[in-house]
């Protein structure tokens, strides 16, 4: 792909943004990441979705290889009983989509040598997250989106996190991004169903986002064979996964989760879905441990209505966010679960900038505060303890003031402490100053939301730093000073 003016020094900013730093501490085990990846060796090695058995005496397979990991389904041998007091296989609790696309990555490192957790990882974080990404917004600036809004969006965003975990939110947001490219911009009916389908595939409540994108475009085309044809290798490998594994195509994971507080979780209401509270609310979109408008303060300019799709589905998943009962969503840098509504969330924000450019300054401020707070954030983990209020001055500025820095090219060469991430916060300041333009309204909107996010109430323990430099590789990092 041959780039265009202007798309060279993208490319290379998200290339350092998103490559540069290698967050991941193999002793947290996070579950969203790994237990796909349990489910892919188990795939490469023995040729099954099961990652193991549980029994009286442990559990088996690679579950007893690389240890335990939360985010499981358990199958009883014994229909009259319930998990997780039984024995039985155990699979992965999410949808089976980022485990297909691991496959042919660690069958390739087998042939290498035994899998390691962390060089997995490593990989599939390259080549399904960081590059994908990157590609996407490239192509959502030809789409016609301003740089400011791709900056905001890639680095400003939930985009920035999650670009760089091996999970299923990313991915998810990439497929049906790239469903609605194909379909109202480049008309491909076949690769809108591929897409479409994929994002089911990736993320489960992923599926009314993709049915309102598939309505509106067979609505305003009637081509809808294309579309079922491309939806149809996505939709056999789900239904392949939940009857191999639960007996059923409509069986999924959710009836027989593992863990009882997961179920207990999402007994409220219909599938965890109930009206929303004020809690949910305030939490979800304001909160300094959660909040949407926190952490990407921008897109609070993609909420003016409007009549069409970008617009459905950030509604949509918003209602979404707090109306389910996993609102909090565990360990995260704001609201995980509605990672897909960036991409439209900058669609919509670019209609808006296009409509009324007096607002350009007001957006250049509030997504320069974003990809300040995202972007320290996600240098020194992906996701916060659910006791820590405020993330930045609980965690973020203890890890950094300190020199706990994650693995780099640099450290690597001994360069110590925030010197050797020199690069990474450098390709913030340049999306920062991109996206202010020198304009004295953005700066003073900039320093006035930053002020905010930082000066937002906070505990005073600094528990959740220390546990994370407990759990750093390597330990200690070169230059760091211990707590």
């Amino acid at each position: 792909m041959r780039l265009r003016p202007g798309e060279g020094r993208l490319l290379l900013l998200l290339l350092v943004a998103y490559g540069w730093l290698f967050v991941f501490f193999e002793k947290v085990n996070n579950p969203n990441e790994l237990v796909r990846i349990y489910a892919a060796r188990a795939l490469v090695e023995d040729h099954s979705w099961s990652i193991g058995r549980r029994t009286r005496y442990g559990d088996t397979g690679v579950m007893a290889s690389w240890g335990y990991v939360n985010d499981k389904a358990l199958v009883c041998e014994d229909p009259r009983l319930q998990p997780p007091r039984c024995e039985g296989r155990l699979f992965s609790a999410k949808a089976p989509g980022p485990t297909v696309l691991a496959v042919p990555i660690l069958a390739v490192m087998r042939l290498f040598g035994p899998l390691k957790k962390t060089s997995c990882v490593f990989a599939l974080r390259w080549v399904w997250m960081i590059l994908p990404t990157i590609a996407f917004w490239i192509a959502m600036r030809r789409f016609g989106l301003p740089d400011e809004v791709v900056l905001a969006g890639a680095l400003g965003s939930l985009s920035l996190t999650y670009g760089q975990m091996f999970a299923g939110h990313q991915l998810a947001a990439l497929a049906l991004g790239a469903a609605y490219l194909c379909g109202f911009w480049k008309c491909r009916p076949f690769w809108v169903g591929f897409f479409a389908a994929a994002s089911v595939a990736m993320e489960y409540p992923s599926a009314p986002a993709a049915v309102i994108l598939l309505v509106a475009f067979v609505a305003q085309t009637r081509r809808w064979r294309g579309v079922i044809l491309g939806a149809l290798p996505w939709a056999i490998v789900v239904a392949q996964f939940h009857w191999s594994a639960f007996g059923a195509p409509w069986s999924t994971p959710y009836g027989h989760l593992e863990n009882p507080s997961f179920v207990r979780d999402i007994s409220p209401g219909f599938l965890g879905i109930s009206l929303p509270t004020p809690e949910r609310f305030y939490g979800s979109l304001f909160a300094p441990y959660l909040g949407l408008f926190f952490w990407a303060p921008w897109t609070v300019l993609a909420l003016r209505p409007r009549q069409n799709v970008p617009f459905a589905i950030v509604a949509y998943y918003l209602i979404f966010q707090i109306t389910h009962a996993l609102w909090r969503s565990g360990w995260v840098i704001g609201p995980r679960y509605i990672t897909p509504i960036v991409p439209f969330a900058a669609v919509c924000a670019a209609q808006l900038l296009r409509d009324r450019p007096r607002l350009s300054p007001i957006f250049g401020g509030l997504a320069a505060a974003g990809i300040a707070a995202t972007g320290l954030a996600s240098a020194v983990c992906q996701g916060f303890p659910l006791e820590v209020e405020n993330p930045l001055r609980e965690v973020v500025w203890p890890l950094l003031s300190h020199g706990f820095i994650p693995r780099n090219p640099l450290q690597s060469l001994g360069v110590p402490g925030l010197w050797s991430a020199l690069p990474y916060f450098a390709a913030l300041v340049a999306a920062i100053a991109l996206v202010l333009r020198r304009n004295r309204i953005a700066f003073a909107v900039a320093v006035a939301v930053i002020a905010v996010q930082w000066l937002a109430p906070s505990n005073d323990d600094r528990g959740a730093a220390r546990y994370f430099a407990a759990q750093w590789e390597p330990s200690p990092p070169p230059g760091a000073r211990p707590f």
